[in-house]
């Protein structure tokens, strides 16, 4: 009896022996396959490390070029430039704004847009609910501005304004008053009319500047 119970105890450990070293061999078998999971997943890393840093170049490369809805395209002094610009909301409508340039309110329903380092070169913008007047009183009332400022003014034509596809009409006077260029702008979007009155000095020649963002002016 106590034979036949060593008996079964020897087995029962031989098998518990196998059933261990097979537990123990097991990982064995399963280490390559992990290691060849890390490596791959290593070698994927790396082509999508490799990928992102291709993105991140074109990214930048695209950051450089300035985006069509926040670039304003002027010219000044027989030169065309591309410039980017920060949008500004004001009380009932928001503008691109140039480096160097500042807005301010010079009273109800009139803002100043003036050059920083010379704020003598500046823009009156008034913009008006079409509920409150018409395109052709605005108009009508800008000739008469013109006149008292110089009775000798002339149309004067706005460069990039065919890229405005939301402007209805506009119409736009130039004349001069002692050293100064003055222009009177005045056109129609949607709800709004809007008068852009510009003062220059030929020396700058930043009317075109002034113009080009008063023509980004979009209502709130």
């Amino acid at each position: 009896m106590k034979k036949k119970l060593q008996f079964l105890i020897i087995m029962l450990l031989s098998l518990l022996l196998l059933i261990a070293c097979g537990t123990a061999e097991e990982p064995k078998d399963k280490i390559a396959p992990d290691n060849m999971t890390a490596d791959t997943e290593k070698d994927d890393t790396n082509e999508k490390d490799e990928v992102t840093t291709e993105g991140d170049t074109q990214s930048g490369e695209n950051d450089s070029t300035i985006p069509v809805e926040k670039a304003l395209n002027y010219t000044t002094k027989g030169k065309e430039y591309t410039i980017e610009t920060t949008i500004v909301d004001e009380a009932n409508y928001s503008i691109q704004l140039l480096e160097g340039y500042e807005l301010t309110q010079e009273e109800p329903g009139r803002d100043v847009l003036f050059l920083q380092e010379n704020d003598a070169i500046f823009m009156r913008i008034e913009v008006i609910q079409k509920n409150d007047s018409s395109f052709d009183n605005l108009v009508a009332n800008t000739e008469e501005l013109m006149t008292a400022i110089n009775e000798q003014y002339d149309s004067y034509e706005i460069n990039n304004i065919k890229e405005h596809k939301d402007i209805k009409d506009v119409v736009a006077y130039i004349g001069t008053h002692e050293e100064d260029e003055v222009v009177g702008v005045v056109f129609e979007k949607e709800n709004i009319l809007v008068r852009l009155t510009v003062f220059d000095k030929p020396d700058y020649d930043l009317k075109d500047a002034l113009i080009q963002m008063g023509l980004t002016i979009e209502e709130k």
